[in-house]
């Protein structure tokens, strides 16, 4: 699954590459402090605490502090402090030849998405879909165990019966891609997306009306990038209805079903990775999955 292996007293490296810490600075400090507690030293960006508009720093700033983890032999393992809006500034500034010389687990979730995905296109293996920071602050004990596994390499394969709401049947298998569907979006038009053919897409957004979500679906499907993925997992939609016009709230079912009619692939609703929830499941890019719609079964490893 994931082939690097963490273990007590190793170095983690926190980074802003997106949004400012100025007002979630004491979620942000316990979710490392919880890392801390678990036996991890923390080491912060040099321009972690920067504040630019809606940014944590300049563009160069945040790049500098990305280059400087990864090239930072006693950092084992990068987390981002939390996501925003503006990780996609840095990613015709990385150099990834940098990433390949030193490979490690590079972790967040949201607006990280565009990081996760262009690091997955050049150098696979190290992306993880997980808690930022800030999550780490509020998930579940449960949950941050299994963050654990991720990061000691000691999960064991998750199976999920029952517990999913079946969209449409069939079974599949294959290795695990996605986030949040924006910043999957924002990708298309250009070479930092990875190839999705034989892969489960999964997703989720936040604060997305159902026409918006309907637009982003049906922009993906355009795309083409979706005639050869094995299945679909839809995570938690936080708030992600139309609160001004309630008449217009279609159901994701009924959408994901119109959008994605001229497909045959198997696609399930999983609540547990997304925005604001206390139940959030790490994802290594690449992790195994299976889908089994008629036992209601996923299994993860």
């Amino acid at each position: 699954m994931n082939k690097f292996v963490l273990k007590k007293g190793d170095m983690i490296g926190v980074i802003a590459p997106s949004r400012p810490l100025w007002n979630i600075q004491k979620e942000v400090d316990l979710g490392l402090e919880r890392l801390e507690k678990n036996g991890f030293v923390i080491k912060k960006g040099k321009h972690l605490d920067k504040h630019s508009y809606y940014s944590a720093g300049s563009k160069e700033e945040r790049v500098e502090d990305l280059h400087a983890m990864f090239m930072d032999n006693d950092v084992k393992a990068i987390i981002c402090a939390t996501g925003g809006s503006s990780s996609i500034d840095l990613i015709r500034d990385i150099d990834f030849d940098v990433i390949k010389k030193n490979p490690k687990p590079f972790i967040g979730y949201s607006d990280i998405t565009t990081l996760l995905l262009a690091i997955e296109r050049n150098i696979e293996g190290i992306a993880i879909h997980g808690p930022n920071a800030y999550e780490l602050s509020y998930i579940s004990e449960k949950s941050f165990t299994q963050f654990m596994g991720v990061l000691k390499n000691s999960q064991e394969a998750v199976i999920v019966s029952g517990d999913i709401k079946v969209i449409r049947h069939g079974t599949a298998s294959g290795k695990i891609l996605g986030g949040n569907i924006t910043l999957i979006n924002a990708l298309l038009a250009n070479d930092f997306l990875p190839n999705f053919d034989d892969k489960i897409l999964f997703w989720e957004e936040i604060g997305e009306a159902p026409a918006m979500l309907s637009f982003k679906l049906r922009e993906l499907e355009l795309s083409g990038r979706m005639k050869n993925i094995k299945g679909m997992i839809v995570g938690f939609l936080s708030d992600c209805v139309d609160k001004k016009y309630p008449q217009d709230n279609k159901g994701i079912e009924e959408i994901v079903l119109d959008v994605f009619s001229g497909y045959e692939f198997p696609i399930i609703q999983w609540n547990y990775f997304g925005h604001d929830i206390p139940d959030f499941y790490s994802f290594p890019y690449k992790m195994t999955c299976e889908i089994d719609t008629g036992k209601k079964q996923l299994i993860l490893e």
